[in-house]
């Protein structure tokens, strides 16, 4: 299994579908999956080496949803942060699993000057906000307009998809691997259980970093249904 199969039959069932709705904009499924295929090649521009953990720190929004697909799209490995640690707590999430990018939004770029000195792996800093970019950070919206789409880098099956840490209530938070194989079995169980299809309207109200929201994030998209992603 592939986590970019759900995108792939999404746009085949409902290519003028609306795909998401984040505040005043939406997307549909095939500009969806071409904006994916553009900012997968800019990371992997940023990142070249397969298996490299690409992490993101953000509240919720069509951007994140993006990064799920274009991360593992590129054979890079995904890791959303906690966004209720703070800077020492996130610093040793990113400096264990070796994050090497790091995507960040406006509600957290003001960390950046508290974090950036604890980090020990990190070269890339991009700013996937609405606002203001901050000093030493790339543009999310200029990986994707300056790149071409990507074909799939053929990551899939028992290959690792994305580092999950837990909240650390018993110690330092643990990394737990899930795999394409994890994800993508994972969703084909949820989608009969909540009944999602192309008609379906999922609101992201709880935060996209944890795995009780991502459960619905890769099904909706394999029934092509819409995600409306909360302004938290």
């Amino acid at each position: 299994m592939i986590l970019s199969q759900t995108l792939r039959r999404a746009v085949q069932i409902n290519p003028r579908g609306i795909a998401t709705i984040y505040k005043n904009r939406k997307q549909t499924w095939t500009e969806f999956d071409q904006r994916i295929r553009r900012l997968a090649t800019g990371l992997r521009s940023l990142q070249s080496e397969s298996g490299c953990r690409v992490a993101i720190l953000s509240l919720n929004s069509d951007r994140y949803l993006e990064y799920f697909y274009a991360v593992p799209m590129a054979g890079l490995v995904m890791n959303p942060i906690n966004i209720r640690l703070a800077p020492p707590e996130i610093a040793y999430t990113l400096n264990d699993s070796g994050s090497s990018v790091l995507l960040i939004d406006d509600a957290f770029a003001a960390m950046l000057p508290a974090l950036r000195p604890l980090l020990d792996s990190v070269e890339h800093f991009v700013f996937a906000g609405d606002g203001e970019r901050p000093e030493g950070c790339l543009d999310y919206e200029t990986l994707i307009s300056d790149n071409d789409p990507i074909d799939d880098n053929g990551a899939g099956d028992n290959e690792l998809a994305g580092l999950f840490y837990t909240g650390g209530t018993t110690g330092r938070s643990k990394g737990v691997m899930l795999s394409h194989d994890n994800l993508v079995f994972n969703a084909l169980n949820v989608v009969p259980e909540m009944g999602y299809s192309r008609d379906t309207v999922y609101m992201h109200a709880g935060p996209m970093f944890h795995l009780a929201d991502m459960a619905s994030t890769f099904a909706v998209t394999l029934a092509g249904g819409t995600r409306h992603c909360a302004a938290l």
